[in-house]
């Protein structure tokens, strides 16, 4: 069975472990209330991305383990500002901050994606949400934007960073089952150690599902764990080591009436040629955090080695042996400057990756002839510099810089026909592209004296290169062969007043050789660089107690109101073609919110909603669009900090059928029958039980 190999990682690490620590002469102390150098919890980065002058969040898992943990819907669901809509009730969804990458529902783009503060995505840029695993997390840090400058990220979208447990935070034992319609099932084992100057938490998880859809069976094994060693007083080592197996059958997508006639069936193309995507992936990685004997000065060096072996049976089977290897340096310093309170952060990071692709011929979901293979190289070298320096009254001012320089090389070894005979390369094929961008950004925090209240605003540049997947398709009529750049300016607010804490932000960026999507004629889909396109919007998130009671206080009794609103106009800028128009891919408008009875005791229950209320077009032409919708849920259960929790979970609950997600066309009237539309699931119910112990 392929979840061996993640056991046998599992169980192997744990037993060295459990016999290294047990060797020691100390007792064994379990969440011994030490925090970690290298490793922060949900408390402090609350506190630090508070200091940042932008739009940024910090969720704790506890948010989304009262009900399914699935999807990164069921992730970000009160996130505002980050869009994620499921593909077919699985782990890929389309995931877009600001309108990054926003036509992409699979193999995800324009947002650094990381794993306890090192990068997921390979060095091309492109990212797999199999990769990664909600209930291994303590916490999410979002960055939106430009404000991902302090973790080397430069793109549009900004970053995501899913943080670990570690030893010392996590409890001795925890076992969580979910299970549901569809037949659902999703379990998790985690275990956590700590003693001396060492400590270990590891979660071992399995996830499978039969689907709404016909053809979506799938099944996923995560490994993630983490050992930390306190070699000194100021310093600490951690190692993480990462296993994933997923296997995941492709439905995908239907005509319009083909969906509000049998939302449930597969594309009949892809059940003939079993279109399927698996893949594992194995990552080594490393952070060793350095603080100075008086605590102001903390250095932190990480390196990562991933690896990936993909194989992706669609129109053509895509055969994909990837090795990335990562390695960055960041400071802090935090001392008096002029009288004043400064802060000033700055690293640099290289990052290298090969992948070995391969094409057969699709048949029957087997391997074919060899159609064509490559050789892609990608490397990345980023630096950013950031000073804050604190004034009288509250007022903090910023100013930053970044700097990337990026190559992307696709060497063809050879070219098939569909006999199998070796043929000429084809134009284009083979590339050498490098790409250079200086990103600066000004910025500027005031806070209330009771540090309750803040108001930001920023202006920041982003820098995107293509990845393989749009920089060179054999056979597409697109290419896109120019970075994505922009320019985004910012303004919000976020704090707590009585009753009620909110987080807004108000954005405007000015995007040149944006990266778009496209379905081309055939089987194939292209990427273009528009001329120049403008993204804006707001993001709203609050939570507001109906009862009036304030949020300092504990009551025993809460009727709470929660809500995440994303507004995002995203068109071109009169654009030969396209004019005004807006860019295909998302609702203008997303809500999504709960209204639950919680007590102190940890029960809760209520009513959860998603609306979107515009239309969402197919085409940049603006001819053809997938329809608004409103979805009704409900959860109840109780949420512990130790011992036994539970929930119990309906979603869709007036079994609406509608478009989750869908594809992006260039014109519909050019191809009325392609098919673009992606079912959401229908009425489901679910459970879950989780012991701590």
């Amino acid at each position: 069975m392929k979840i061996f190999p993640i056991s046998f990682l599992f169980f192997t690490t744990t037993h060295f472990v459990f016999s290294e620590l047990k060797s020691l002469p100390t007792t064994l102390v379990i969440s011994d209330g030490l925090s970690s150098l290298s490793q922060s919890s949900y408390e402090e980065d609350l506190l630090e991305l508070k200091k940042t002058p932008g739009a940024t969040e910090s969720i704790s898992a506890e948010r989304f383990l009262k009900g399914r943990s699935s999807t990164m819907t069921d992730t970000f669901f009160l996130s505002p500002g980050v869009v994620a809509q499921p593909r077919f009730g699985s782990d890929e969804a389309r995931i877009s901050i600001r309108g990054s990458g926003l036509q992409r529902t699979f193999h995800g783009r324009g947002i650094r994606i990381m794993q306890d503060g090192i990068p997921l995505n390979l060095a091309d840029g492109g990212f797999d949400m199999q990769a990664i695993d909600p209930l291994a997390a303590s916490h999410i840090n979002v960055w939106r934007g430009g404000n991902a400058i302090s973790n080397g990220s430069t793109t549009l979208g900004g970053a995501i960073d899913y943080l670990s447990h570690t030893g010392h935070s996590a409890p001795k034992h925890s076992i969580r089952l979910e299970a549901g319609s569809y037949e659902y099932l999703r379990a998790r084992y985690a275990t956590a150690l700590a003693e001396g100057g060492r400590d270990f938490y590891g979660s071992l998880s399995h996830a499978s599902q039969k689907g709404f859809r016909d053809h979506a069976k799938q099944s996923s094994q995560r490994l993630f764990s983490n050992l930390g060693f306190r070699i000194h007083d100021h310093l600490e080592s951690r190692f993480f080591l990462t296993g994933v197996i997923t296997d995941s059958e492709i439905p995908g997508n239907l005509r319009k009436d083909e969906l509000e006639k049998n939302p449930r069936m597969a594309n009949p193309s892809n059940f003939l040629n079993q279109y399927k995507r698996d893949f594992e992936l194995y990552r080594l990685a490393n952070r060793t955090t350095l603080f100075s004997a008086d605590s102001d000065t903390k250095w932190s060096l990480t390196s990562a080695w991933t690896y990936k072996d993909l194989d992706h049976p669609i129109f053509q089977v895509i055969d994909q042996l990837s090795n990335d290897q990562y390695m960055g340096l960041d400071f802090e310093k935090n001392h008096s400057l002029f009288g004043q309170t400064h802060r000033l952060r700055g690293g640099c990071s290289f990052q290298s990756g090969q992948t070995d692709a391969a094409q057969f011929s699709n048949v029957l979901g087997k391997r074919g002839v060899l159609r064509q293979s490559d050789t892609q190289r990608a490397k990345n070298l980023e630096s950013f510099l950031e000073s804050q320096l604190s004034f009288a009254n509250g007022f903090t001012p910023s100013l930053g810089i970044a700097a990337a320089y990026a190559t992307r090389d696709n060497q063809r070894i050879s070219t098939h026909n569909s006999s199998g005979a070796l043929t000429s390369n084809p134009n284009g094929s083979t590339y050498e592209r490098d790409f250079s961008q200086m990103m600066p950004k000004l910025g500027l925090r005031w806070d209330n004296e009771g540090k309750d209240l803040q108001f930001f605003t920023n202006v920041s540049g982003s820098f995107e290169p293509p990845s393989f997947s749009e920089g060179g398709l054999s056979g597409a009529s697109v290419v896109a062969n120019r970075a994505q750049t922009a320019t985004t300016l910012e303004l919000g607010s976020r704090g707590q007043r009585g009753f009620i804490d909110w987080d807004v932000t108000l954005y405007h960026a000015e995007i040149k050789n944006e990266l778009l999507a496209i379905t081309l004629p055939g089987p194939l889909s292209g990427t273009l660089n528009a001329d120049r396109t403008v993204h804006q919007g707001l993001e709203l998130g609050f939570q507001a107690d109906l009862l009036g009671q304030d949020w300092k206080e504990n009551p025993y009794v809460r009727w709470v109101f929660r809500g995440a609103y994303t507004y995002g106009s995203f068109r071109f800028d009169d654009d030969v073609k396209y004019g005004k128009n807006r860019i295909a891919g998302i609702s203008p408008q997303l809500f999504r919110s709960e209204f639950m009875w919680e007590n102190s005791k940890g029960f809760y229950a209520g009513p959860t909603f998603e609306w979107v209320p515009i239309q969402s077009f197919i085409d940049h032409s603006n001819t053809f669009s997938a329809d608004p919708y409103r979805l009704l849920g409900f959860k109840v259960g109780q949420r512990l900090s130790e011992g036994i929790s539970w929930f119990i979970e309906a979603k869709n609950l007036t079994d609406q059928v509608y478009t989750a997600s869908h594809g992006v066309l260039e014109n519909f009237s050019a191809a009325p029958d392609k098919r673009q539309f992606l079912p959401g699931d229908g009425r489901s119910f679910y459970a879950g039980i989780e012991w701590k112990y």
